[in-house]
């Protein structure tokens, strides 16, 4: 056998610019034109989106139409007019990382701070939907796939750790079980069933703080805490439409 078989082509992270979402790598300069090769043979071309948009640049037309259009949660008025940053994949500009440092290091000083869309509000959609598209200009492509929307973050609720608003919403007294415990319990005697190791941080462990502000699609506001589990599908119908 001559020929690997191949029909479709998955690209994660690696093809983006300092892993920024619609900027694509200056070493990827060539893919564009791979692309549509391997699509006139009857390929098709899949690449990863992640929800976060990097906060850190002089110029990145994603984060500045998003803020234009007011897409990013926040937190409520009565805490504090700002973005609730967090810290994804994207890198500040002009560093190179020092992998060798241990990860939290790496995340403190290297990755920039990333605002997350609010994926239920209209105009959030319609900003998103506008970015694919102008980015589909440059880079053709079959299927997105999405990442990272859990939603998820390198460090505890946002930048610094503080969230504001009441801490029981984001330390609650229950924590559910550990998922893998109900499929892999220990052998006989079991020890007392154990929590998510994130119990003493809390729910917004790597992840937003749950008491920002989200709105629903009719302007309802909502705590990230009521719909933290909505996220990923909030993320995935603007994407697919």
């Amino acid at each position: 056998m001559d020929r690997i078989w191949l029909d479709v082509q998955y690209a994660d992270i690696d093809y983006m610019d300092r892993q920024m979402n619609f900027v694509l790598d200056p070493e990827f300069a060539e893919l564009p034109a791979l692309v549509d090769s391997m699509r006139a043979d009857g390929m098709r071309f899949i690449f990863i989106l992640d929800p976060a948009i990097a906060g850190n640049e002089t110029s990145y037309p994603a984060f500045e139409n998003g803020v234009a259009q007011d897409v990013f949660i926040k937190w409520p008025l009565e805490l504090r007019n700002e973005i609730v940053w967090g810290k994804v994949w994207p890198d500040y500009p002009n560093v190179v990382v020092n992998e060798s440092l241990d990860w939290d290091t790496q995340v403190k000083l290297f990755r920039a701070y990333t605002a997350f869309p609010d994926f239920f509000r209209t105009r959030t959609a319609a900003w998103w939907i506008q970015e694919i598209t102008e980015f589909y200009k440059l880079l053709k492509f079959d299927g997105l796939w999405i990442d990272m929307n859990e939603p998820a973050s390198f460090v505890a609720g946002t930048v610094g750790g503080k969230c504001l608003g009441s801490p029981l919403l984001e330390k609650p007294p229950y924590m559910p079980l550990s998922v893998l415990y109900l499929y892999f319990p220990p052998p006989p005697p079991p020890p007392p069933p154990p929590e998510l190791d994130t119990m003493e941080q809390g729910l917004n462990h790597k992840t937003l703080c749950m008491n920002s502000q989200q709105f629903l699609s009719d302007g309802t506001p909502v705590r990230h805490y009521d719909v933290h589990n909505l996220y990923g599908w909030s993320h995935a119908k603007p994407t697919y439409e």
